[in-house]
């Protein structure tokens, strides 16, 4: 049953049981390949049954050159559809096994989606698959208790005794198997946390002794071998803080001797070099922006803070600080600090940039005075062109009114009907003169808008 195995990877998307029906598009393309393995794979695995006629007369009617299935495309199909069928009943039954359950196959036949399709049932593939899902668990678990640093006899006796109380099969090379792999990741774990603690190798003659007194297998090639792969990390790692914590080599050199560490002299001082060449750039970068050079007081004052000066330190830290001030020192730069009034020491600057610093540091300033008073004025903008728009509205709405009552042919003409006209035309004279003392008030502030702005146009621009 393994002929078609390059279909396997295709089970992995199949949910618990079944996907349902294929796309139209999808068994369109199908067709267009006209790969009739595949196809056959595909309607077994998602649970249909066995239609070679079906698809066949489907593929005719969709295929874009309108020819017929090749000589043996049936029993291609054929040949597919029962890989794919395997495939689905022995994925049930390993996703059941390894989840250390008793075989569910009666179950699954029995369910919704098996009666709904009219799926061919399997039991052969069901019971190959959860053979392989039962190994898989009882693997798991071995390898656990061996990670764990857990005696095989005892482990495996106890897992023995938990399958004939839940009925289930234990597979006891599948357990073995595990423990075995998890063992040697177990001595792996511990010669690579000694080394990276920075415990002697010689430490395993005890490992190895409280292992066998608690009826441990003891594995010293996979013990050594992480040691020796992490001790070297050990010293970068010590190189790397030392740097910055005021010890060194010689200090470390001793330590270790006196426990009997193996040493890495050469891998600790690459670690030590090069997190101090890091740390007086980056002393020179810090330093750089808006401070002053103070090289020497750094080395003057190294010793105290932990860290040592080394041949490159003078470049490192010149060419760092070289770098941000002149980042520092750039009219933009000064022109933002002082929008943001924080402050800018141009004395670090030389001295033909001071002038034109403090002119864009002051520009800045007005800068923000100005967009202040600009924003005011867009928002005088606003205000007054609200008004206007309701003092209009307001007219449109009284000339409405006065139109109706001269039109209106019932209009009856008195004494209270003048008076009327007469408020009506003064509040359409009150409203006319509101409106042109408006549009002057919204000329004048959209002036005062376009004014600001070009004014921190002007300031933006004048900094060089």
């Amino acid at each position: 049953m393994n002929y078609l195995t390059r279909f396997r990877p295709l089970i992995l998307a199949v949910p618990l049981l079944l996907a349902g029906c294929q796309s139209t598009m999808q068994r369109i393309a199908d067709c267009k390949v006209g790969d009739w393995t595949a196809i056959g794979h595909k309607d077994g695995v998602q649970g249909e049954p066995s239609d070679y006629a079906e698809r066949k007369d489907f593929c005719d009617d969709h295929a874009d050159d309108k020819k017929p299935a090749a000589i043996g495309a049936e029993a291609q199909y054929l040949a597919g559809w029962a890989q794919g069928n395997w495939d689905l009943w022995s994925q049930l039954g390993q996703q059941d096994g390894g989840k250390g359950l008793q075989p569910q196959y009666d179950a699954h036949v029995a369910s919704d989606d098996v009666r709904k399709h009219k799926t061919p049932v399997n039991r052969p593939a069901y019971d190959a698959g959860w053979a392989i899902g039962n190994s898989e668990y009882w693997k798991g678990l071995g390898k656990r208790s061996g990670t764990e640093g857990q005696p095989l006899s005892a482990q495996k006796d106890a897992a023995r005794a938990r399958a004939a109380g839940m009925q289930l099969r234990f597979d006891e090379a599948a357990y073995t198997d595990g423990w075995q792999i998890g063992n040697r990741t177990f001595w792996q774990d511990a010669g690579y946390t000694d080394a990276r603690n920075g415990t002697p190798d010689s430490a395993f003659r005890d490992r190895a002794a409280n292992a066998r007194s608690a009826g441990v297998q003891v594995q010293e090639e996979a013990y050594r071998a992480a040691w020796n792969g992490e001790i070297v990390n050990y010293w970068r790692n010590l190189g790397t803080q030392d740097a910055v914590s005021g010890k060194d080599f010689a200090i470390r050199s001793k330590e270790a001797r006196a426990k009997g560490l193996k040493i890495f002299e050469s891998e600790y001082r690459q670690a030590w070099e090069a997190r101090l060449t890091d740390y007086w750039r980056q002393a020179g970068a810090d330093d750089g922006y808006g401070k002053p050079f103070m090289l020497d007081d750094r080395i003057a004052n190294a010793s105290r803070n932990g860290v040592f000066v080394i041949a490159a330190t003078r470049d490192l830290y010149t060419a760092a600080w070289d770098a941000q001030n002149a980042k520092y020192c750039m009219p933009e730069n000064a022109f933002e600090r002082g929008r943001s009034n924080s402050g800018m020491a141009v004395e670090v600057c030389r001295g033909e940039l001071r002038n034109q610093l403090k002119h864009a540091y002051l520009s800045g300033q007005d800068y923000e005075v100005a967009a202040a008073k600009y924003r005011q004025a867009v928002d005088d903008v606003n205000e007054i062109s609200g008004r206007l728009n309701d003092a209009r509205h307001r007219l449109d709405r009284l000339l409405r009114e006065i139109r109706s009552n001269l039109e209106a042919k019932d209009r009856v003409v008195n004494d209270d009907t003048r008076r009327q006209d007469s408020r009506r035309e003064q509040e359409r004279r009150d409203l006319i003169d509101y409106i042109r003392q408006l549009e002057r008030q919204l000329d004048d502030a959209r002036r005062w808008v376009e004014r600001h702005e070009q004014q921190m146009q002007r300031l933006r621009r004048e900094i060089y």
